[in-house]
């Protein structure tokens, strides 16, 4: 048989079989959800406090269960998605005003100090009521700058370590880029957080150095680093405590590698992962408490003056000390490098810490419990049992969170920090 009889009598074959194959007479039909099947309603604010400035808004999260009836005659009640059901089956109600208000909701007119009332409700079944207290709109806060340099540690291409194929050196755009997104997460810009609240601080990049010469490229100081960091000449790698001992190790390192800590907010870039711990970043001491003042919550020592720095450790208290790997996120996500700099003046991470209180001082972050956290989600359950939406700067930059916004407590707590911890005392008015 030639190739062409071949290829038509595969053809052949092969329509045959079609033809002869009779499609089943079963009706297959997806299992349709009605309201009817709803037995109970999980429900959640996100947060049982919202700021009435028209711009904070809840973002409710809505469980619906329904009831299955097990093979030893028993019930359980098991979660299903609610999209499932028609659109516009579940309704959510403000309980005091009797008005359906949808998924979201924020307020300009709310008074301070007062509790709206929420609750969800599919057919006749309603779940609990949610409360959530009022908070007034904070007053603008005068504005605050600071100039920035980083310290750009790359290894010497004449180092024995150095990998061609591997390096990546940080892009200067890279830099500007992660400022900017900073500023406007930080200000307010970007999210919408029931608690969120801008700083009123300007983080820019520092045209003169230490000398008062103009930079070629503002906020920038690039240094070139060997094995005259590490502490042990004998060991092959370098761990973030080598870069650390080696800028302390003499007054002069200290000066050419931590600019005057009161002009500027130095932060030294070395070449490690986000899960790298490159040392204490927390203030370790504050002033005394001014008229109308109190203590910053979590900061131990008592200053003398301004000028009282921690100085054995120089490079970790007037430092913010940041992984290379911030300028690298990944494919179509942004640079954020907030976590370190929210470190440096007095912010926690959102995770549950028992030693602290609300685990970073601020009783407007939702606080979770690490072990039971769910990377692979922006919605998370808090240690009393609510769940809210990720969307926290101080965040993991390792896993999902929009990263949006700082509450009003974490705002409040950051500028006290800038304005009287020595060592981070280095905003200014214009």
């Amino acid at each position: 048989m030639n190739i062409k009889n071949f290829i038509i009598s595969a053809i052949l074959s092969a329509t045959a079989c079609f033809t002869g194959c009779k499609q089943s007479e079963f009706d297959y039909k997806m299992v349709e959800i009605s309201a009817d099947d709803v037995s109970s309603i999980n429900f959640y604010t996100g947060s049982d406090m919202l700021i009435a400035d028209g711009k904070a808004t809840l973002k409710f999260i809505v469980e619906t269960n329904k009831t299955i009836q097990n093979a030893d005659g028993t019930t359980t009640n098991q979660v299903f998605d609610y999209r499932k059901l028609p659109a516009g089956t579940v309704k959510i109600y403000e309980e005091t005003t009797n008005k359906e208000v949808g998924f979201t909701y924020n307020t300009s007119t709310a008074v301070a100090g007062s509790k709206l009332k929420f609750y969800a409700q599919v057919g006749n079944i309603k779940s609990p009521i949610k409360e959530v207290t009022i908070r007034a709109t904070p007053p603008v806060l005068p504005t605050l700058y600071v100039d920035v340099i980083f310290h750009v540690w790359e290894l010497n291409p004449t180092n024995p370590a150095y990998d061609p194929s591997s390096f990546q050196p940080t892009n200067y755009a890279d830099i500007v880029n992660g400022l900017k997104i900073m500023n406007d997460i930080i200000n307010n810009k970007v999210g919408n957080a029931p608690n969120g609240a801008a700083a009123n601080v300007v983080f820019r990049l520092a045209t003169k150095n230490a000398a008062g010469q103009t930079l070629q490229f503002p906020g920038y100081d690039r240094v070139v680093y060997s094995d005259e960091v590490k502490t042990n000449p004998l060991l092959a790698p370098i761990n973030p405590n080598d870069f650390t001992g080696f800028i302390n190790k003499t007054p002069a390192n200290v000066a050419k590698y931590i600019w005057n800590p009161k002009l500027y907010l130095n932060i030294q870039l070395f070449p490690f992962g986000s899960g790298s711990f490159l040392g204490a970043l927390f203030p370790a001491k504050q002033l005394a408490p001014g008229s109308g003042q109190v203590l910053i919550p979590g900061v131990a020592g008592t200053a003398v003056d301004e000028d009282d720095f921690v100085t054995a450790t120089q490079a970790q208290y007037t430092s913010a000390l940041m992984p290379y790997s911030v300028f690298r996120p990944g494919f179509e996500r942004r640079i954020e490098i907030f976590n370190a700099i929210g470190n440096f003046y007095g912010l926690y991470g959102t995770s549950f810490n028992a030693s602290r209180q609300y685990s970073d001082f601020c009783q407007d972050t939702p606080e979770y419990a690490s072990a039971n956290q769910d990377n692979t989600t922006t919605i998370q359950t808090a240690v009393n049992g609510e769940k809210f939406f990720l969307e926290n700067a101080m965040d993991d930059n390792r896993y999902p969170s929009s990263r949006n916004s700082l509450t009003l407590d974490q705002v409040n707590r950051m500028r006290s920090v800038m304005l009287r911890c020595p060592g981070r005392m280095n905003s200014k008015t214009q």
